[in-house]
Order: structure tokens, then sequence, then C-alpha cells
């Protein structure tokens, strides 16, 4: 193999390995935020104020502003968008939130488990790509596994 095919395949790795390093950081962060709701979460009842469909980013989604009171008292007003294929809500709707923290509450049921899974599987792949590294450092350093006999 000459020098520029080395050269190619070493660039076509660093971008896989640049994707992966975006993908892992980024479903991360959102596992994180659920992992955040997951224990620290409080629920409380809201009472939804408005309802209309807005769009971002051209994806047409479903606003839905409510209002509710804390644990401590703090009274909310606050908007959570959500896909529009969501059910209409009723006047009534359950809301979670991190306590001391403005503008964190969601609809109860609007989550990203989607994150949390390609989080897992990110961190799977690594643990697989460490262990295939370990394997081939060590085939360099000890040479090839030897069988032993019986």
């Amino acid at each position: 193999m000459d020098t520029d095919d080395e050269m190619r395949q070493l660039k076509s790795m660093a971008k896989w390995i640049l994707l992966a390093v975006v993908v892992f950081f980024s479903s991360g962060y959102y596992a994180f935020q659920e992992l955040k709701f997951m224990i620290w979460g409080q629920t409380a009842e809201a009472t939804v104020t408005n309802v209309f469909e807005t769009a971002e980013r051209r994806k047409p989604l479903l606003a839905v502003e409510y209002t509710f009171t804390d644990t401590e008292g703090q009274h909310h007003s606050e908007r959570d968008d959500v896909p529009r294929s969501w059910p209409k809500p009723g006047p009534k709707v359950t809301v979670q939130y991190l306590s001391g923290v403005e503008d964190s509450s969601r609809l109860e049921g609007h989550s990203s488990t989607t994150a949390v899974w390609v989080f897992l599987t990110c961190c799977g792949l690594m643990a697989f790509g460490v262990f295939k590294l370990y394997q081939m450092a060590s085939e360099a350093v000890d040479g090839p596994p030897r069988r032993r006999r019986r």
C-alpha cells in the first residue's frame, strides 16, 4: 500500500471519528437532560392558557402555553412545543419541571428517549472500539495469541 492510499484512509477515518465524537457529545447532552428530569424532576398540574400551531425550521409544531405553581409556591407561565401529532391538551395538563430552574418545564411524556438510546449505543460502540484497540496493541507487542495444547 502506498503513502497516498494510507493518507486517504487516515483522512476518511478521521472524518468518521469526528462525526462519532459529535454524535456522542450531542446525544450525551440530551441524555443528561433526560437523566436530570428522571432524578430531580417534579410534576405539577398546569392550566392550559393557549394552544396554537407554529413552525420551527419548517417543522410544524403544536405550542402549548400553560401556568402552574411549583412546590415552593412560585407561579410559572411557560410553553412547550410538541409535534403536531401530539394529542390536543385539555384544560388541565401534567407538566414536569426542575425545581429552581427557569423555563425547565415540559408536558409530561414529552421526553427524548431516542437520545438516550443513541448515547448508550455510542457508549457500547466506544467500549467495543477500545477493546479492539487493546487487542491490536497487545498483538503488536506480544505477537498473535497462541493456543494452549491440552
